[in-house]
């Protein structure tokens, strides 16, 4: 007689206790226990969780970079500057990711040596939005963003991250690298124009590859804030005082500590511009300090 080979028997067939133990199981599933919100060590601040995808609109972003600047003779001394964004951000729920773009509003640059670099608003606007932005926000409220990319005065690179860029003022009139320097303000002048007040005087032609890296928390699905990277290549390609071909001489680093470059972004309305987001921080939306606990209060 031919044996037929055994099949696992149906919950219901193996009677009704381990039926009762099949629902349970699948509830359990169903209703698994959420993760703890995250609590950021490096701020001092415990996460407020969000669903996938609340996070998605329009927000007023505010990145502080500070550095450590090696001035010759003078000693270091801490510089850096803010940036303003408008970021625009939506959810794909089929690939379960936000996409993001973000455009640059203005910013300021800190005094250094009794010297400050100074540029136009409407110099900040022209630089190309950054449009390939990673953002991840995790279950426990975690918040990451990376590839922010700003090209100043730069085009047509065949990689905008890596591609190396000019050494000096005699490479940028070189092939490659004269073809993709551009006058990126339309003042005549190769590159950026960035005039320089204080100690020393006059105009500096730039271009500058600059990425940013944030992380933190979010704090519900209007707010997030934490602490930024920057990564920042400067080249001189020129300048109306030969004393200004000596300005970054020194060179500078991240600032040791890293909570003082920081950032922080908050929801606006959908149809805000650029005004708005230069505003943001007069009408309180943004912090003007660093908004999280002292070290010793974390």
């Amino acid at each position: 007689m031919p044996v037929r080979p055994l099949r696992a028997a149906s919950a219901a067939a193996r009677g009704p206790r381990a039926a009762l133990a099949t629902v349970v199981a699948g509830l359990a599933v169903a209703c698994a226990t959420p993760p703890e919100p995250h609590y950021d060590d490096d701020i001092g601040i415990a996460a407020e969780p969000i669903a996938p995808g609340a996070a998605a609109g329009t927000f007023a972003l505010k990145v502080v970079n500070t550095t450590l600047v090696h001035i010759p003779v003078l000693g270091d001394a801490a510089g850096g500057g803010t940036n303003y964004r408008l970021v625009r951000r939506t959810w794909d729920a089929d690939a379960s990711r936000y996409r993001q773009t973000s455009q640059l509003c203005g910013g300021y640059n800190v005094e250094v040596g009794g010297v400050t670099t100074t540029l136009p608003e409407a110099t900040y606007r022209a630089v190309p939005a950054s449009a390939a932005e990673q953002v991840t926000i995790d279950d426990d409220g975690t918040y990451a963003q990376t590839d922010h990319l700003q090209l100043w005065g730069l085009r047509d690179l065949p990689d905008p991250f890596s591609t190396p860029l000019p050494a000096n003022a005699e490479e940028a009139q070189q092939a490659p690298h004269a073809d993709r320097v551009v006058d990126m303000d339309a003042d005549g002048n190769p590159g950026v124009t960035a005039q320089i007040s204080g100690a020393v005087q006059g105009d500096v032609y730039i271009v500058q590859r600059k990425t940013v890296t944030t992380r933190g928390v979010v704090l519900g699905p209007d707010r997030a804030l934490g602490l930024a990277q920057n990564t920042n290549e400067l080249v001189q390609v020129g300048n109306t005082n030969p004393l200004l071909s000596r300005q970054s001489e020194g060179g500078s680093e991240p600032h040791p500590d890293p909570r003082r470059s920081w950032f922080e972004e908050v929801r606006v309305a959908d149809e805000a511009d650029c005004d708005l987001v230069m505003s943001a921080e007069d009408d309180g939306l943004l912090s003007v300090i660093p908004p999280f606990p002292d070290d010793g209060d974390a």
